[in-house]
């Protein structure tokens, strides 16, 4: 190979090595709420709810507590972190909003998710980031996909992984 196409190779792999750097070193998008966060607050203490009873995703088991076939909010919040609510979004007084499970700060993205699961196992994942409260865009479910991979990955190696996740652009009318 001549000598100035490996130079021109070189370059060009160093430009993309950076490139991959500074892209994983951005910070995602974050997304503020637009409604007020004290009156949700009395209004999830006047249902008998608590932040306490959100679930903050660490591990796969947390995502295995959620009823299977259900849909839940979500937020990934402005540090990376996956909160769930702990009822269904179809639970009567269910005050679990979105800016509830973000402590009324930013988040990077917001939603639904739906985990199927059968004999102990999560079978797949589908999110999606209907929110009124933050109106995030599809593009900012890459988060929660992140937040699950690494929930996994604390789990067991890659290989082993079997989780099917399924993105899904909500664009139609939703919940706070």
């Amino acid at each position: 190979m001549p000598m100035s196409i490996c130079r021109n190779l070189a370059r060009l792999a160093a430009g993309l090595t950076l490139l991959a750097g500074s892209l994983a070193d951005a910070k995602p998008a974050e997304f503020s709420s637009r409604v007020a966060y004290p009156p949700l607050v009395a209004k999830l203490k006047a249902s008998g709810g608590s932040p306490d009873r959100i679930i903050h995703v660490k591990h796969p088991a947390d995502l295995a507590r959620l009823e299977s076939g259900k849909r839940y909010k979500f937020v990934v919040d402005a540090h990376g972190q996956m909160a769930i609510a702990p009822l269904p979004a179809d639970a009567p007084s269910n005050e679990y909003v979105h800016p509830i499970l973000a402590g009324g700060g930013p988040v990077q993205t917001a939603g639904g998710i739906v985990v199927d699961h059968a004999a102990g196992k999560i079978t797949h994942v589908v999110v999606d980031q209907d929110s009124k409260s933050y109106c995030p865009t599809s593009d900012s479910l890459a988060e929660t996909v992140l937040c699950v991979v690494r929930s996994e990955e604390t789990e067991r190696p890659a290989p082993a992984r079997a989780t099917r996740l399924i993105l899904r652009d909500r664009l139609s009318a939703g919940s706070a």
